[in-house]
């Protein structure tokens, strides 16, 4: 009979030295790090200078998007904004091909209000890089400015960000390029694009380009 018991004493030992522990079973199931990086969404290009046809509903269905999210669903949120001197070469007015938009301290260059509403309730604290401020430069990409590429790549990089969902204005120019840089520093792998939530010049032929060819995941 004793023989027995430690027969069975070590079974049982054995089917619970199988069994994956509590903490390791959560690590499989963790959601990977991710971060919003919302391009632009700015009054100037949704109702004003240089608004892209259909970007309130657009950005409005963004905010939407972003409220629905469980708290804790992104690691960071990032939002670009275009910051341009009154004087900026690339106004209409200074020889560009752009007329006026987003000026510093303008009511056109700040963040559409129900998308930053919605943006605060998840991150109260989620920082606004600009590009745009040297009055010489056309800085469409994010990555473009110095200062605020160091700033998004620290970020990404201190965070261990996995996954980096991609909405704003518009697909053609400010997000695309964006993308594009960001493919460069070799984050492709990361790049979630949520063609639902971005606004196009065209008829969202560039994006599509640009997704294809990068390979680039499509978020809903």
């Amino acid at each position: 009979m004793k023989a027995i018991k430690m027969l069975l004493l070590a079974g049982v030992a054995m089917m619970c030295a199988c069994q994956p522990s509590p903490k390791s079973s959560a690590s499989k199931t963790s959601a990977p790090k991710s971060l919003l990086l919302l391009v632009d969404v700015q009054y100037d290009f949704i109702t004003g200078s240089l608004a892209v046809a259909g970007a309130p509903a657009v950005m409005d269905g963004l905010a939407q998007y972003i409220a629905n999210q469980p708290q804790g669903k992104f690691d960071a949120i990032v939002m670009t904004a275009d910051h341009h001197p009154a004087d900026h070469s690339s106004f209409t007015a200074n020889g560009g091909i752009w007329p006026a938009h987003c000026v510093q301290n303008t009511e056109g260059a700040s963040i559409y209000q129900s998308v930053l509403d919605a943006v605060k309730q998840h991150d109260p604290q989620a920082p606004i890089l600009t590009k745009g401020d040297n009055v010489a430069v056309d800085e469409y990409s994010i990555l473009a400015n110095e200062a605020s590429a160091k700033k998004l790549l620290a970020l990404i990089e201190e965070k261990g960000i996995q996954e980096i969902y991609v909405a704003g204005l518009c697909g053609d120019y400010c997000v695309g390029n964006s993308i594009k840089d960001l493919v460069a520093a070799g984050h492709g792998d990361k790049i979630r694009v949520l063609t639902r939530y971005i606004g196009n010049i065209d008829d969202g032929t560039t994006l599509r380009t640009i997704i294809a060819d990068n390979n680039l995941q499509v978020a809903e």
